[in-house]
């Protein structure tokens, strides 16, 4: 689920300007290189400067005495939509297409299985298991989406009932979301989609479409269908 705005919206009025300067900044950077290298890998591949950002972020948190409640295994945010941008997506289906094809057959079913499930349920009603998890552990965790990244919580015992007001910390989150605005804004810019989609749809649909790729790299919304915010 996305929360920018909403807390965005809770920001004083120099607050607010500050969170979107930093996310200027960040889109005129990411737009200069995204400009200065137009091939489809990089456009791809670009996407990681945000994780990375996103993890230094917390890191960064955590050094400086914040101490969250999450732990391998605790997996209760891996229930709820999960949501990727569009080349994270692509990222992540190179990334499985490494796999044997045996490997990747057997996934493609599972997450066949899993957008009949997810398609049409709402945001708030969504409490599907992420069909990445295994043993509530993640099976992609170094291409893991960016919102997953971002996602902490001060009291896991929250996390646990559904609807729940999770604890997190909200300069990591505005941190986190500006980097995220920015970067989306640079690739809106370059005429590419990244916008946010449910993460099992979007990844089926970029290892059985051949097309996916380039029709993206061209201009095409191709996870419009599974369009998350």
């Amino acid at each position: 689920m996305r929360h920018t705005d909403r807390h965005i919206n809770m920001l004083s009025a120099e607050e607010r300007a500050e969170v979107l300067r930093v996310a200027e900044k960040v889109q005129q950077t990411a737009l200069h290189h995204l400009s200065s290298n137009r091939s489809r890998s990089f456009a791809i591949t670009f996407i990681s400067n945000l994780q990375r950002g996103v993890d230094h972020i917390v890191q960064a948190a955590i050094d400086q005495g914040l101490e969250f409640d999450c732990r391998a295994g605790c997996s209760y945010c891996c229930n709820v939509r999960v949501e990727a941008l569009a080349p994270e997506i692509f990222q992540i289906s190179m990334e499985l297409k490494k796999h044997s094809l045996e490997y990747v057959e057997e996934l493609i079913e599972r997450l066949r299985k899993h957008s009949a499930a997810t398609k049409g349920v709402s945001v708030l009603n969504h409490r599907i298991p992420c069909p990445f998890l295994k043993e509530n552990l993640c099976s992609i965790y170094h291409v893991r989406p960016t919102v997953c990244r971002k996602a902490h919580s001060f009291d896991v015992e929250k996390c646990e009932r559904p609807g729940s007001e999770i604890p997190e910390s909200f300069d990591v989150l505005l941190k986190s979301e500006a980097l995220m605005k920015g970067t989306s804004d640079a690739y809106r810019q370059r005429k590419l989609s990244a916008s946010g989609y449910e993460l099992g749809q979007a990844v089926l649909l970029a290892l059985t479409d051949e097309t996916a790729e380039l029709r993206w790299f061209r201009g095409e919304d191709v996870f419009n269908e599974v369009r998350g915010w």
